[in-house]
């Protein structure tokens, strides 16, 4: 394989946490005397981060409390309700037997990543993670893949990003790195479609086969 790092998002991509993440919120959200919200609202608002989340469910001046409360409620809420997406640790496993190093570029608040990873055992695969609290801009801006190519001083050509949403497509390609977009999460597959010269996969599994 020619590449020799690849980068990858996290919910939607890697790891299906969205049951989680709406529970936790639905209990802050009665907490606070919001009506609950969907699985598939959650899924269809994940990606920009948390705050972004939040704002889409309750008023600015109860951001903070909502995130304060799902902040608490972290690990409560991740057992048992986060699972890997299907083909996430095969493509894991077999990339790092190529010597391939692998980064995280994910938009979760930084206290979510290692507790969620440790869950799921697939800590060990990533080299370097960047989450939205260690950039001063998130995705959709390519801070996250620039960083991981100054630290791994890596160029462009040997770098390859996978997400799953339309502001995946857009970090890669403001990147300038090959961009692979998985229609397994938030950004539902005839909106990718739509977009201009995308790589879409079905899912992992399919992407593994691409690369090899």
């Amino acid at each position: 394989m020619e590449k020799k790092v690849g980068i990858f998002d996290l919910d939607g991509t890697l790891v299906d946490a969205y049951q989680s993440i709406t529970e936790n919120f639905n209990h802050a959200l009665k907490i606070l005397g919001y009506p609950s919200v969907s699985a598939e609202q959650v899924k269809s608002s994940v990606g920009g981060g948390n705050v972004s989340l939040a704002s889409k469910f309750v008023k600015r001046a109860h951001v903070a409390e909502l995130l304060s409360l799902y902040g608490r409620n972290y690990r409560k809420f991740l057992k048992g309700r986060v699972k890997l997406m299907q083909g996430s640790l095969q493509l894991l496993k077999y990339l790092k037997e190529t010597g391939m190093l692998l980064g995280l570029a994910t938009n979760r608040a930084r206290f979510s990543v290692p507790v969620l990873l440790e869950e799921l055992k697939i800590e060990k695969y990533f080299d370097i993670i960047f989450t939205a609290d260690d950039v001063a801009k998130p995705k959709p801006d390519p801070e996250m893949i620039f960083r991981i190519m100054k630290a791994f001083k890596a160029g462009p050509s040997e770098i390859f990003y996978v997400g799953d949403m339309d502001i995946d497509f857009f970090t890669g390609k403001n990147a300038g790195v090959d961009t692979y977009i998985l229609s397994t999460g938030s950004t539902a597959r005839p909106a990718l479609e739509k977009i201009e010269n995308i790589n879409l996969f079905e899912n992992l599994c399919s992407l593994e086969e691409y690369l090899k």
